[in-house]
Order: structure tokens, then sequence, then C-alpha cells
């Protein structure tokens, strides 16, 4: 059964594996908690434990389910979070606690439960996407003010906004090449599945579910399924929109490779006010995708450095002092380079 780790005390023995958040194993199943474990789980922010259990029945299964995915979710919302520039460094750890509140309201309800079940069964890769999606949306809702009760509501119909997809073939899913025409028809209907299949779930409002019916409406009126356009389409659909494609773009598919950070925001960039919200991409930018002064830095060129200044309005595209060159060696007189004058040089990755 999953307890609180308030509630743990020496002699419990542990019925699953615990992770801290970046994936390191604390402590094997089948150990005895002893009181220096249970403070060391408490320091590295473990809230709950699932425990061996005499009484052994349903009510544990479930427990012991969620525990599985609680966990799961939150080592998936932590690389999400690593892999991005992310400015506001300070706000990761909030994220996470979001995170948590969102998975634990959304497993609290049984039917959600087993909809969650069906997407891990069916595709690992959706219920990771559901999870990123969820946590790139909850740091673009933060970036435009919402408090903690519309964060955990937004993040919560992210997390969901993919369900649909459980009602669509997995040949069709997972099909390597160029979808027909009759099939791409076919994938589009998991919007209007994953709103009929909210919309029977106690607990998920209208609000919720029109995330899973609006994500592929666009600004310009050229989505689907109903052809909304701009303030048609509720703000939460419009941010998970963006948080979807910046996902799908950056990740691997069977149909094809994942493409570099860099060509995911230039894309979105590109597509404000046409497929997307603009004030919503310029949040994004600013929230997800800048990189802040002081940053160190690797770019395409193989030089490393660090972000001298920002160049105002293109966040993605500072100017870069140079430290180290592309085999890694120290440069006496550091240089400058400007990304926005160089457009063929992009930033990689980061490093500390």
């Amino acid at each position: 059964m999953i307890i609180s780790i308030k509630d743990a005390v020496e002699g419990m023995v542990l019925a699953e594996n615990i992770y801290s958040s970046d994936g390191i194993p604390l402590l094997e199943k089948g150990a005895i908690l002893k009181n220096i474990y249970i403070e060391n789980l408490k320091k590295n922010d473990i809230k709950n434990i699932c425990i061996e259990n005499e009484s052994f029945n349903k009510i544990s299964v479930e427990c012991m389910i969620k525990c599985a995915i609680n966990k799961e979710a939150i080592i998936i919302a932590k690389k999400i979070i690593d892999k991005l520039p992310f400015s506001q460094d300070e706000n990761i750890k909030e994220i996470i606690v979001i995170k948590e509140k969102i998975i634990d309201e959304l497993l609290g309800e049984k039917e959600i439960l087993k909809n969650i079940l069906n997407i891990k069964t069916i595709d690992n890769h959706i219920f990771d996407h559901c999870v990123n999606v969820s946590v790139i949306s909850v740091i673009i809702g933060k970036s435009l003010g919402y408090n903690k009760e519309e964060l955990i509501r937004l993040g919560k119909g992210a997390m969901l906004h993919d369900i649909g997809k459980i009602s669509i073939p997995l040949e069709i899913l997972n099909k390597p090449g160029k979808l027909t025409k009759e099939e791409y028809e076919i994938v589009k209907k998991h919007t209007t599945f994953g709103y009929e299949i909210l919309n029977k779930i106690s607990g998920i409002d209208e609000e919720l579910a029109n995330i899973s019916l609006s994500h592929h409406e666009r600004y310009d009126g050229y989505g689907y399924p109903n052809n909304l356009k701009a303030g048609e389409i509720h703000e939460f659909s419009r941010i998970v929109a963006i948080s979807d494609v910046y996902d799908a773009l950056t990740s691997d598919r069977v149909y094809r490779n994942k493409i570099k950070n860099e060509e995911a925001v230039e894309y979105l960039f590109n597509m404000k006010w046409k497929q997307f919200d603009g004030n919503i991409v310029d949040k994004f930018i600013e929230s997800v995708a800048s990189y802040s002064i002081g940053r160190k830095v690797i770019l395409n060129t193989g030089e490393r450095g660090i972000v001298a200044e920002e160049n105002k309005g293109v966040p993605t595209r500072p100017i870069v002092k140079i430290n180290y060159d592309q085999y890694n060696n120290e440069i006496k007189k550091p240089y400058y380079i400007d990304l926005l004058e160089n457009k063929s040089i992009i930033i990689e990755n980061t490093f500390n």
C-alpha cells in the first residue's frame, strides 16, 4: 500500500524501488526501513512510498500502480526540464511540485487512472509526450501569471490532451511511413474521441475536456475539428497547442527524427499569428527557450562560451562570449559571436 513518508516507521518493508527526481535509485524493493533511511528519503523530497501489507488486496494494487506512474511521471518531468534552456532556473523545483500535485489529483479518479494505464499500455511514447506537454504548458501558464490552482487545472487538461489516441488503431499510430489521407482522417478523430472519453469522467469539467477537443485548432482557423480561430479557442488550448507541437518536433517519432531545439523554436516563431497565438509564443520563448545571461553554451561549431548579452526580441539568438575553441582548448583572448548576425551558427546544448 502507499503511505505518506511522514507515516513511515522503522521496520516497514518496501514493496517498490524508490527513485529520486533524477531517476537515481535510493532504496530497493524489499529493504527494511531504518530511521536513517526515512530521514534520507525526506531530504530527497520523497512524498510517498509503497510498503508491503499483509492484507494485500485490490486497493493496494491500485496504490502500487499509482505510485509507479507517479514516480515515472516525475522522472519524465525532470528530464524535459533539464533539456530546456529554461532561463528561470529558480522555478524548476516549484514546477516539479506542481507536477506532483497534478498527477496525484489525476490518479485519484479511477476512470482517469484506467485511461492513463491504457495510454501506457498502447504506447509509452504517448505517455511521455503527455507528461512533457503538461510540464511545458505549466511553465508557460506560470509566465502568463496563472495562480497555482489555474496551473494545476491547465496541467491536468494538458496531461489528458491526447487521451483520445487510445481509440485509434495501433497500426496507424505506429506506422513508420507517411499516413494515407484516410489514415490521417482517422488520427484526427483522436480530438473528438478524447473529448467524449473525458466528458464521461466525474471531476473533469467542460473546460478541461475541451483541451482534448481543441488542441489542434489553429489561430488562423485552419485547424481541426471545428476550424475555430483566434479568441474562439480557449486560452488553455492555445497554450497546449504550442507545447504539443514543440515536444513533438523535439522528440523522435517512428516516422521521423527529432529536430534541434533552435529549429523547433524558430518554427513556432515563424508561425506567430498564423498557427499560434503570438503573445503566447513570445511567452513560451521567454520562459522556456531563452538563454539567460551567464548561461554556459555549446555552439554547433564546437566552440564553447557563455551568453554575454541578449538580443531584444530574439532571445534564442544571443551574443555569446567564446572561451573555448572547437577542440576544447581555452582561448587566451575570448571573442564574441552575435548569433543574430551569424544565422548558420546555433546553440546546440548547455553545460554546467
